[in-house]
């Protein structure tokens, strides 16, 4: 096994000094004294060459014959490698640079009170990566741009940085446009159109949705009298049809007896039935025909106030629209718009790193009657992970944590296909290809909502999130971060035929109230 790590730097300072960091010697480092560990890897290349990692002992379930419950599989591990940018796919080795002395990774304890989240009877370790203000060098502001750009700035047809903000300032003026429509329409009296909601919800709907839920509660017990009645009778007919020819004394049959309770039972079901459709015509025709002094209907205000919600978030008697989609996308606008003034003056991102695996599975094709050889190959290319970081501690005994990873990669290529493509045809054909890869993944908040690491009886990990209540949930819905992830093309197949793009992906405002994961022995 070949590993290569060139010119490793290992700084160390308070994090709140003003001046740039500088590497430090062995004495200056042992007279530490805990403000915060900064850690810089520059002109770095990790590279494994040759070198195979083997994993044994998982089975298929293909079966064998009986002799265990699976087939094995073998997974090998046959490359590992994280360079500079331009790397080749890992062919050149390319000194990259993880950390600055300006911008280093950070390794710190903190009191709690540092976090509104968390308590302040503790202390937590933090690890962060560097964190840029500068707009272009900011992953998450120029994730942003990327995303409106909707191409990798610098590749052939990607060269005008101003793209991104024609984009953004189209969906802005469009939204500003339903928004401006809205209050319009209403003469801007939005807190008056909420009031009168509230009203008629209150006088009209909530009384007849009472009834609704009466009528549907006695659905249930008419249904199981009725398949009683039904079992008694023989179950001569489909259940919940009635007995219409009742044997040699003609239809007299069908209104005495077990055969004539259980018609009488299907009578009284789909009487229930049919006054439950009436209670829920009837709350339909109220959402219709409950208006306005103007002639709304109810269903049309809670359309157009659900649309303004979403486009200015809280109704305020200001019509200020400071949280919703409107305040969002300016807000995206004012960073697409720094990142593109930047990039339109020459100025250039730093590089990021180039990061790829691949592995080999040795697996049972039952099919065949015989193993195949299944490839994994996984290249990322420009990767930055600043604003990225990991809180740890501890509460009743439990390791708690809250994490946020945010990474972004030019390009993310997956490719399934080991030697038999000996040509770059072929390997195109077996990949899959992503642009402008964004993942802003978070995972807990403070002790509203912790990460919780934890190990079951039997020797499993498991991770949990929970704890969102009555109590708390305002806060996690007002100050959790969300997760977003952002894909520009997705492509199989040749990278350079339009034929072949899937599209692009965006999952935009994810947060989780409840997560648990647990490992199984296999």
């Amino acid at each position: 096994m070949n590993k290569k790590i060139l010119c490793t730097f290992l700084v160390i300072a308070p994090t709140f000094a003003n001046a740039d960091l500088v590497a430090l010697d062995d004495t200056v480092l042992s007279n530490a004294t805990g403000e915060g560990l900064g850690i810089v890897l520059e002109d770095f290349v990790f590279n494994v060459d040759d070198a195979v990692t083997t994993v044994t002992g998982i089975k298929s379930s293909s079966p064998d014959g009986g002799i265990t419950d699976g087939r094995d599989v073998t997974v090998d591990w046959t490359e590992f490698y994280v360079m500079g940018e331009g790397s080749q796919n890992g062919t050149v080795e390319t000194p990259g640079q993880i950390g600055s002395l300006a911008h280093p990774w950070v390794l710190e304890t903190l009191p709690g009170s540092a976090f509104a989240s968390i308590g302040d009877d503790i202390a937590l370790l933090q690890l962060r990566s560097g964190e840029y203000t500068y707009a272009l060098e900011n992953t998450d502001k120029y994730a942003k741009w990327a995303r409106y750009q909707e191409c990798v700035y610098g590749q052939a047809g990607c060269t005008n940085a101003n793209d991104a903000v024609t984009a953004i300032e189209s969906i802005v003026s469009r939204l500003t446009s339903e928004k401006n429509t809205l209050e319009g329409y209403y003469n801007g009296q939005m807190v008056s159109l909420e009031s009168g909601i509230n009203s008629d919800i209150a006088s009209q709907i909530v009384p007849q949705q009472e009834v609704v839920a009466t009528q549907q509660a006695e659905i249930a017990p008419a249904y199981d009298t009725m398949e009683a009645a039904w079992t008694a009778s023989g179950e001569g007919v489909t259940l919940g049809q009635k007995y219409e020819n009742c044997g040699l004394f003609g239809n007299s049959e069908c209104t005495t007896g077990t055969k004539g309770t259980y018609n009488d039972r299907v009578d009284d079901y789909l009487a229930e039935v049919d006054d439950y459709n009436v209670a829920e015509r009837e709350l339909a025709r109220r959402y219709q025909e409950t208006l306005d002094s103007n002639g709304n209907s109810l269903i049309k205000r809670l359309r157009d106030y659900e649309s303004y919600r979403s486009l200015c978030g809280d109704v305020e008697a200001s019509n200020s629209c400071a949280n919703g989609l409107v305040a969002i996308r300016e807000g995206d606008r004012e960073d697409v718009n720094n990142v593109a003034v930047q990039l339109s003056a020459g100025y250039s991102r730093r590089a990021g790193l180039d990061i790829g695996s691949k592995f080999k599975f040795t697996v049972y094709d039952e099919d065949k009657g015989a193993y195949r050889e299944d490839f994994m190959d996984i290249d990322m290319k420009g990767v930055t992970l600043d604003g990225s970081y990991m809180k740890l501690w501890s509460r009743d005994n439990e390791l708690n944590a809250e994490f946020r990873l945010n990474l972004y990669a030019k390009e993310v290529n997956i490719g399934t296909c080991g030697s038999a493509c000996n040509t770059q045809a072929l390997q195109d054909s077996a990949t899959l290809f992503m642009d402008n890869f964004y993942l802003s993944l978070s995972l807990g908040y403070g002790e509203v909502q912790p990460l919780k690491f934890s190990v079951t009886a039997d020797g499993n990990f498991q991770l949990e999130l929970s704890g969102v209540d009555s109590t708390n949930y305002e806060d996690f819905y007002d100050n959790a971060q969300k997760s977003y992830l952002y894909v520009g093309n997705i492509q199989l197949g040749n990278a350079t035929a339009a034929a072949n793009s899937l599209g692009s992906l965006t999952v935009d405002g994810l947060r989780a109230t409840y997560l648990k994961v647990t490992s199984h022995d296999l």
